[in-house]
């Protein structure tokens, strides 16, 4: 867990300091960056998290369509910045931070690094639960040492243009150096956030522990399918591939298939 939470905070100021280097370049490519890392979530999502999920409750479909939901919520207040795109147009003469915003993003972060490590997962304790429970405590049929390496990696591609486009905003909107700075380093900590509360919780044990998972895992695919399809849609201008974004989208489909098989 705390190594998971140490590469997504890496991430997280890497794609700050991306921007403070080379905004203007990566900005120009965001698309393709984008495409790749959606058409990965779309792959491990069908090709990791949804049998895995479906496995442990045929009928969590509903709380699939609650998590695609709960993410259009969430975009109402960050206004699509989790897909890479800021739908807000504030005054570059505003210097307030845009806590709404903020706090909708961080929010997200929170809820998608949840199931993304479980100490149950990596072995080590008795079955001497329900069978519900056992199932749950192997939720991650790839993980090592229980952190979900497909999931973890597709939360890297996910993380690295949001952090950058953050700190693009913060700083169009006038917020000083140090406070953009302070508010990426609490986006990175969201994860690790996430990975204790869900830990915290799956500690309860009983029905509680044996539902986790799945409601967990349910949100978890209909939030990042919500935010993939858009990214594949927003992809270009006039919804539109070009090759190269359409050659960005098959490296990370191709990607997914890959890594959701180890």
């Amino acid at each position: 867990m705390w190594l998971a939470a140490l590469i997504l905070m890496s991430i997280a100021l890497a794609g700050a300091a991306a921007y403070d280097r080379f905004g203007k370049y990566l900005q120009n490519h965001l698309s393709i960056i984008l495409a790749f890392g959606g058409a990965f979530l779309i792959g491990i999502i069908f090709n990791h998290l949804v049998p895995e999920t479906y496995a442990m409750d045929p009928k969590v479909g509903w709380i699939v369509v609650l998590g695609f939901l709960l993410q259009g919520f969430l975009e109402y207040g960050s206004q699509g910045i989790e897909h890479g795109h800021v739908h807000a147009h504030a005054p570059q003469s505003q210097s307030k931070m845009p806590w709404a915003m903020f706090f909708s993003l961080c929010l997200h972060a929170f809820i998608e690094s949840m199931p993304l490590h479980s100490e149950s997962a990596g072995g080590g304790h008795g079955h001497d639960h329900s069978h519900a429970h056992e199932h749950a405590g192997h939720i991650h049929l790839h993980a090592i040492e229980g952190v979900d390496l497909a999931l973890l990696l597709g939360l890297i591609l996910h993380k690295f243009p949001v952090a950058l486009v953050l700190m693009g905003l913060l700083d169009a909107l006038g917020i000083s150096r140090r406070k953009r700075w302070g508010a990426l380093v609490v986006f990175g900590l969201m994860p690790l956030l996430g990975m204790m509360a869900y830990n915290g919780m799956m500690s309860m044990g009983g029905l509680w522990a044996s539902q986790l998972p799945v409601w967990a895992g349910g949100i978890l695919i209909g939030i990042l399918l919500h935010i993939s399809t858009t990214i594949l849609f927003e992809a270009s201008d006039g919804h539109r591939f070009n090759r190269n974004k359409l050659l960005a989208t098959v490296a990370g489909l191709i990607l997914a298939v890959l890594t959701s098989g180890i």
